[in-house]
């Protein structure tokens, strides 16, 4: 019987409870089945949402930390007006916690002669800890490293004299922990020095 006859016969007011059952429970599983889709997109959504907003933090470390070295720099005696750029070897990470579960096994068995032979296993196991939150669960981040440094790049009026370039070099090398060959200053050209 197709569907057309169905409801112009009005067959279907002559069901009985087990067909009206099976029909809303049909209904009901339907519904279910569309409901994780939805909550996909959503974590989706959620997730580029994330990953926006980490970019532009990351882009904002780096332009923070470069205002901050280049009003310091500007100071040091001789230096004069000062640029830097500094580029970033990494974004810097979440270290998410772990619960870790050891457990040993130890098994003697008497060989010929008296001689005995000791075997151990162990085996460890890790699970992420995870934090209820309104939007589900998340891992819990215990601690957030901040980003590497690559390099930088530091363009100086006075970088012409031994004596300023290697206090701007130091004073880097001290502020980011960073070895002297990620760190290049050099002198500004005229028509910059002009503005």
């Amino acid at each position: 019987m197709d569907l057309k006859q169905l409801f112009q016969n009005h067959s279907w007011k002559h069901w009985d409870k087990t067909q009206w059952t099976i029909l809303i429970l049909a209904g009901i599983l339907l519904m279910v089945i569309a409901i994780p889709t939805e909550e996909k997109k959503e974590k989706e959504v959620t997730q580029e949402k994330r990953e926006e907003n980490l970019s532009v933090n990351e882009e904002s470390y780096a332009e923070s930390l470069e205002r901050r070295l280049q009003n310091k720099l500007s100071k040091i005696e001789g230096a004069g007006r000062v640029e830097v750029m500094i580029t970033l070897e990494n974004y810097g990470e979440n270290v998410v916690e772990k619960d870790s579960t050891n457990s040993s096994l130890r098994r003697v068995q008497e060989g010929e002669g008296g001689s005995s032979n000791t075997e151990e296993t162990r085996e460890i196991r890790t699970e992420t800890v995870y934090q209820d939150i309104d939007r589900g669960k998340e891992p819990f981040v215990g601690s957030e490293k901040t980003p590497k440094i690559a390099g930088v790049l530091v363009v100086a009026q006075g970088a012409d004299k031994t004596a300023v370039k290697q206090n701007i070099s130091d004073a880097v090398m001290a502020l980011f922990q960073i070895d002297v060959n990620r760190i290049k200053v050099v002198k500004m050209n005229i028509q910059e020095e002009r503005q």
